[in-house]
């Protein structure tokens, strides 16, 4: 959290919508990177990233007294939390339609992905089309537990601690949830050509 963030954050705590339209605004890179790399083929093909960012920022401002602000990583993964229930909500909603596993593959946006996966791995900076590809399959090839730890760790930055609470786990049990679930993803990784850190 830069300073900003956090002054933003007592302003809204204050009660300061501006305040707490800058805090959010500021998350929305990391919030969409999350979505973008949480969205799944049947949803991505029927729904944009950017409307399910929004959607759960439109929530978190429509009353955020539903949220006690006991702290910037908590609020942070409160808005998190928001966009994956909501990210939940579309994958049940579109899962109900059947759609091929190859045409899903082919609604992959690589140009789309390679911020998102600038969050998970230091050496995507280099990453190429082919690469994001190779990440967002290998994601997906993931629990959803997995998956679920690693954006959370990663892309929304969230100390274990406050993971533990958003997952119902202790902070050990997310620790180790994090090693197995980065490993499997290396591993994914290595089965599709990609050489991860």
């Amino acid at each position: 959290m830069d300073a900003r963030d956090g002054e933003w954050f007592e302003q809204a705590r204050k009660g300061d919508a501006a305040a707490l339209e800058q805090l959010i605004e500021s998350y929305l890179p990391q919030l969409h990177a999350f979505v973008r790399m949480r969205l799944g083929g049947r949803v991505r093909a029927r729904e944009s990233s950017m409307d399910i960012v929004q959607s759960a920022c439109r929530e978190v401002l429509a009353d955020p007294s539903r949220h006690e602000l006991r702290g910037e990583e908590r609020f942070r993964g409160w808005l998190f939390t928001t966009a994956l229930n909501k990210l939940r909500e579309k994958h049940r909603f579109h899962g109900r339609d059947k759609r091929s596993p190859e045409r899903e593959d082919d609604d992959l946006d690589a140009d789309g992905l390679l911020p998102a996966a600038s969050f998970l791995t230091p050496s995507v900076d280099a990453m190429g089309r082919e690469s994001a590809l190779a990440l967002a399959a290998a994601m997906a090839a993931l629990s959803e537990e997995h998956r679920e730890v690693i954006t959370m760790a990663r892309i929304a930055q969230l100390p274990h601690e406050v993971i533990a609470e958003l997952m119902g786990r202790s902070e050990e049990a997310v620790r180790q949830l994090l090693v197995r679930a980065l490993r499997r993803l290396a591993d994914e990784l290595r089965s599709r050509g990609v050489a991860s850190d």
